[in-house]
């Protein structure tokens, strides 16, 4: 469905990606993870076609346009709009003939702010609208980056849960150990610039650990 074949990433004063390497099957749930400047986020840009890599390449049968959701860690959004509209522009750019506004809303608890010019939204609204934006179009497979940021507790929860509703493949870069036992199938650990780890959460329960568990041990045997 998707691969990532030895992405590699460096800058004038530090190399940051040296040989990334993942595939992504249909159905899976995988929890990217890693330390603060592990080079997450740049792998994400790189996918996303937002920066270049060195060397390496992305293969899919996917279209990009229609089939594939990107939520980055920075919200890209048009502030001087209303919520309402945001949605109605997003929906003509993924040529939708139809888009149930309502609807749409309450998936993410919006319906009260269709007004509200998207400047006038705190920072867990604009990330309830980012992930809306992203999955507007029911893409196959989606990315996001720390998509829970932000939000308060029963936003997250909203949030996990309209996930596991929708049951998306998904790559999703999260800390949120409460859930993260609960949601995903696979764990990615980056580290080094490389993948250190990869695992299935069924195994690593399996070994009687939890995600956070497994996750602290294998950063203090990589580091």
């Amino acid at each position: 469905m998707f691969e990532v074949k030895e992405i590699q990433k460096s800058y004038p004063n530090k190399e940051v990606l040296k040989g990334v390497s993942f595939s992504i099957e249909k159905g899976d749930r995988i929890a990217f993870l890693g330390n603060n400047g592990a080079g997450k986020s740049t792998l994400l840009k790189i996918i996303a076609g937002q920066i270049p890599a060195n060397a390496g390449n992305i293969q899919t049968s996917l279209d990009y346009r229609t089939e594939i959701g990107m939520m980055p860690q920075g919200d890209i959004l048009i502030e001087d709009l209303t919520v309402s509209e945001i949605v109605k522009l997003k929906g003509c750019m993924n040529h939708l003939p139809r888009i149930d506004l309502e609807a749409a809303l309450k998936k993410v608890s919006l319906q009260e702010f269709r007004n509200q010019y998207v400047g006038g939204l705190s920072g867990g609204q604009k990330r309830r609208l980012s992930l809306l934006l992203t999955i507007l179009n029911s893409p196959k497979l989606i990315f996001l980056d720390e998509p829970t940021t932000g939000m308060d507790l029963e936003s997250v929860d909203d949030f996990w849960a309209l996930l596991k509703k929708e049951n998306f493949t998904s790559l999703i870069v999260t800390h949120d150990f409460n859930q993260i036992d609960h949601f995903f199938t696979k764990v990615l650990i980056l580290k080094n610039g490389r993948i250190a780890a990869a695992d299935s959460v069924t195994d690593i329960h399996r070994d009687g650990k939890t995600i956070e568990q497994y996750y602290r041990k294998k950063v203090e045997q990589e580091a």
